[in-house]
């Protein structure tokens, strides 16, 4: 069956390459659909979506959007009105596939219209600088995928024909073979970290209950934030968000921050939840080892991995901030407190072992949160089985209450 690709870029810039690709996947008996960002320069051909229709999704005029005599702006507006008819394209089921090409501008414009398509709808940028400092996590799609062309984008020669062959080739397969995701069994999030253990007895005994279960690594933008995501996307039944870590990460500038919205969507799309607060007493090192505080405990979980101990007053605030999101829930919530530890780390003998520390994680817990949270203290360490024992045994109370999250 035919597949239609949509093309973004600027054709001012990058006709040849566009049309490169174009004629690639038309070789190939699918369609084709130029979605054209640029701005000033001529078109070497005629796209199907052109920049006056992109100016007007964002609400202006091309010739307001030159007048803006900021080239920032102007591509920033383009973007947005990219992303609007993209998803437009999507939501009436138009479109199968998504490839963007591009510098430094033509990678901006693309990686906008792509951010927000669902998880599972293919998305390809290639790009001159796709892996440089330029281009950060946040900017892009949960599942975002990027080619790096290791020449600029100047017209066509004997590199460049081979890497825009690779990547049609690229989304057409994944356009040949993507189907939309749909859920057939109740879906569970859990969110767990390598040091920490639930997992291994949580899975599987939701699946023989007949739940599907999804497991986010909790490591910042492609781990909670993905979290967030799917949420908003009313994929999700229940999520188990064990491992709450980035919070503190995000309070004190760390490597793995999720953005401010974490432990937020679930609560605002009603989903019940199951808290606890794995990984809540460090947070991980944004630099090099030799940039680290020297006053700060620190751990080298591997050469890609620096934790430091959070001291009482973050994790004291790290909890305020906890039950400030959750008491915004419109849903269920049920905190899990393991009082004898909240990670591998956090036991005797560990890196980052605090009993100061989670008592006084749990007092300001205790002060800041609403009567929408049920706080339930177990004397337990998080990696114990009978944790996870307790949390599937919440897990049953709560969403015995909750029709579409039964398997009967």
């Amino acid at each position: 069956m035919a597949r239609t690709i949509v093309i973004v870029g600027t054709l001012d810039t990058k006709g040849e390459e566009i049309g490169f690709i174009r004629d690639f996947i038309e070789q190939k008996g699918h369609k084709a659909l130029i979605v054209d960002g640029g701005i000033t320069g001529s078109v070497p051909f005629a796209p199907d979506i052109s920049r006056d229709e992109v100016a007007g999704a964002a609400g202006k005029t091309l010739a307001e959007i030159v007048s803006l005599g900021n080239e920032g702006a102007a591509i920033a507006t383009m973007a947005d009105g990219a992303a609007k008819i993209v998803h437009t394209l999507y939501n009436a089921r138009s479109v199968d596939a998504i490839i963007g090409v591009g510098g430094s501008m033509g990678t901006s414009l693309g990686l906008a219209a792509m951010k927000h398509l669902p998880v599972g709808f293919p998305k390809l940028m290639v790009s001159t600088i796709a892996f440089t400092p330029l281009v950060t996590v946040d900017t892009m799609a949960m599942d975002q995928m990027m080619m790096q062309s290791p020449v600029d984008l100047w017209g066509l020669n004997v590199v460049t024909r081979r890497i825009l062959e690779s990547a049609a080739a690229a989304i057409v397969g994944m356009a040949e073979a993507s189907e939309r995701i749909v859920v057939e069994k109740p879906l569970v999030a859990i969110t767990t970290r390598g040091i920490l253990k639930y997992v291994n007895w949580i899975k599987p005994m939701l699946e023989e209950r007949g739940y599907e279960v999804v497991v986010i690594h909790a490591v910042g933008m492609v781990g909670g934030k993905t979290l967030e995501t799917v949420a908003r996307h009313k994929m999700l039944c229940s999520v188990l968000d064990l491992c709450i870590g980035e919070v503190i990460e995000e309070l004190n500038g760390g490597a793995l921050r999720a953005g401010s919205d974490r432990l937020e969507a679930a609560g605002q799309m009603g989903i019940p939840q199951i808290v606890a607060p794995g990984s809540m007493e460090f947070w991980h090192w944004p630099g090099s080892v030799d940039t680290a505080p020297k006053d700060r405990k620190l751990h080298i979980h591997n050469p890609l991995v620096l934790g430091v101990k959070a001291t009482t007053e973050e994790m004291v605030q790290a909890a305020r901030t906890v039950a400030e999101k959750l008491n915004r829930a419109k849903g269920p919530v049920t905190f899990l407190f393991p009082l004898l530890g909240f990670d591998a780390h956090d036991q005797p003998g560990g890196a980052f072992y605090d009993p100061e520390g989670r008592a006084g994680f749990l007092a300001a817990l205790k002060a800041a949160a609403g009567p929408n949270i049920k706080l339930v203290e177990l004397n337990l360490h998080i990696n114990d089985k009978a944790f996870a024992d307790e949390v599937v045994s919440e897990f049953d109370k709560v969403i015995a209450g909750s029709p579409s999250c039964q398997t009967q």
